[in-house]
């Protein structure tokens, strides 16, 4: 089944529906917790089509609080290694979506919209990981 085509302004939309019932700037994740009961584009996804939520916000008449000062919290190095602990568990299905099951809970490991903002395509993300590891 092919994944749902959504516009710019059917995004837009969304983030517009979404930010009503938030307080304060809309995060990716309030979107995406608004998203699972009312359907929509993933917010990874409007990140892609926009390049930065900011972005996003901005373009559906939102106020913006941009940071500026924050530094990433994991560096390229950091993230390869946490794929790498996942994809040497035993259960590990090898999956974007098994890591951030994997990765929920757990300190001190990347979330999985972390590991999609460094490293957008999980295949050579996975690939990267398992070549540092060597243990697959």
């Amino acid at each position: 089944m092919a994944k749902p085509t959504y516009t710019d302004d059917e995004m837009l939309a969304g983030i517009r529906a979404a930010a009503a019932g938030v307080d304060g700037p809309l995060t990716v994740a309030a979107y995406d917790t608004w998203r699972a009961g009312h359907g929509g584009a993933s917010g990874i996804g409007i990140i892609r089509r926009f390049g930065k939520w900011h972005v996003a916000c901005e373009r559906a008449g939102l106020d913006v609080v941009v940071s500026t000062t924050k530094k990433p919290a994991f560096s390229p190095e950091a993230i390869v290694a946490a794929v790498a602990a996942y994809l040497a568990e035993p259960d590990s299905r090898g999956t974007y979506g098994g890591y951030r099951e994997w990765a929920k809970g757990r300190d001190g490991v990347p979330s999985g919209p972390t590991l999609r903002n460094h490293f957008p395509k999980w295949d050579e993300l996975r690939a990267r990981a398992l070549a540092d590891d060597g243990t697959r």
